[in-house]
């Protein structure tokens, strides 16, 4: 066994609830990102890039979404002989074992599977989510843990002042030595209180991890990983490690519009994904976009294989994406095979993939609450509403016998 090799863990049984429709088919980890790239390449990355060759993919839902994009892990170095990417699903579960999932929550999932960390032969086991985008490196999380001789090293997020998206999050107490001393919601906290935001990190030996599943189990408690780690995080000995990068939780459509224009600015578009580690993601080989004459774009990120005839101002462009002439798209988020058509006009608006505006149609939402509009959906309307207070505009098409009808 070589020494400090580490076992990564990615925990995909995040809650989809919140982001609907755009996890309406997809779990949080498959969402689309800043024109290439996927949720879940952050966390991929981080893993590989510290030499992390064994990584389990744990998941609640079907995991097609996940896999179409990553399959055997080429792009992040791990399609190899000894290692590589195991998929586990609780979705796929029996009979039997669906009454146990049920009864111990996904707690149940990593019991279940438990030989995959054991047959890797890692001393240490990094677990992370797809939520939290950052650029981390976990070797120097590893050296801080094994330093400080902790059971438990949790990386944090040290920030002066909370934000709406942080609300969600767990905040930690943390001493002078940097013991994790405490463990509350964000949401209990002062706003313009300085505050540590647990970023769902943790790091610990592999034989301490499988001991804290199998006690659990045994125990009959039903309850998630992230039950288990946080309740551990104040018996045991766990120390801190400060994370100074970009950091940005998707707990919600708003914080993943947010996260999206975030990288229009070209400090945060480094730190996150052109930093000391870039984030590597599935290639696909398109010719580049074409601007015509009539086009008018700044301020915007645009992907290949695009052909751009209409403005575009201060937006996100996947590939493969139409905007007719004298169509107007500002402040929006626009996915994969999308279609605006002639004079369109989108105001703070995110388009799933392949969906299509018909020529004129108005879609005007609010930085603070965008337009969301449903994957494959056509729309074909004018929509200016102003969005009931702490809520979104969601619209979606559905197709009856051959009858399109539009539900907002």
């Amino acid at each position: 066994m070589r020494k400090n090799k580490i076992c990564g863990i990615l925990n995909l049984t995040e809650s989809r609830r919140e982001m609907y429709p755009l996890t309406h088919v997809r779990p949080v980890a498959a969402l689309p990102f800043c024109c290439r790239y996927r949720m879940i390449d952050l966390p991929l990355t981080n893993m590989t890039t510290a030499g992390i060759d064994t990584i389990g993919l744990f998941c609640k839902d079907s995991l097609r979404s996940i896999y179409d994009h990553i399959h055997s892990g080429s792009e992040w170095g791990l399609e190899s002989v000894h290692g590589g990417l195991f998929f586990f699903s609780s979705g796929t579960a029996d009979q039997h074992e669906a009454r146990a999932l049920g009864r111990y929550g996904d707690i149940y999932n990593y019991y279940q599977n438990l030989e995959f960390i054991e047959k890797s032969e890692a001393e240490y086991v990094v677990v992370m989510g797809s939520r939290t985008l950052c650029n981390i490196d976990i070797q120097a999380v590893l050296r801080n843990h094994i330093e400080q001789g902790a059971a438990i090293t949790v990386v944090y997020k040290s920030v002066e002042r909370l934000t709406e998206d942080d609300q969600e999050m767990s905040c930690m107490m943390i001493d002078e030595d940097g013991r994790v001393r405490a463990l509350r919601s964000c949401s209990t906290q002062a706003r313009n209180q300085k505050s540590f935001i647990n970023m769902e990190i943790y790091l610990m030996k592999s034989s301490l991890f499988t001991k804290l599943i199998r006690n659990t189990v045994a125990e009959n408690e039903r309850c998630n990983l992230n039950d288990v780690l946080h309740k551990s995080m104040i018996k045991l000995q766990t120390n801190g490690f400060e994370y100074t990068g970009y950091l940005k939780n998707i707990n919600s459509i708003q914080a993943f519009y947010n996260a999206n224009m975030d990288m229009l600015q070209d400090a945060n578009l480094t730190a996150l994904l052109k930093g000391s580690q870039n984030i590597h993601t599935k290639v696909k080989n398109e010719a580049p976009t074409y601007y015509a004459r009539t086009s008018d774009v700044n301020d915007s990120l645009i992907a290949n294989g695009c052909l751009l005839k209409g403005e575009v101002k201060h937006s996100i462009v996947f590939r493969n994406v139409t905007i007719e002439k004298n169509a107007v798209v500002n402040s929006s988020i626009i996915m994969q095979g999308s279609y605006v058509g002639t004079g369109a006009e989108l105001h703070y608006v995110i388009l799933d993939k392949q969906v299509r505006i018909e020529p004129n149609t108005k879609l005007i939402g609010t930085k603070d609450k965008p337009i969301v509009i449903e994957k494959n959906s056509i729309i074909s309307r004018i929509v200016e509403d102003k969005p009931v207070e702490n809520s979104l505009i969601s619209l979606k098409v559905s197709h009856v016998d051959d009858q399109t009808s539009l539900f907002s």
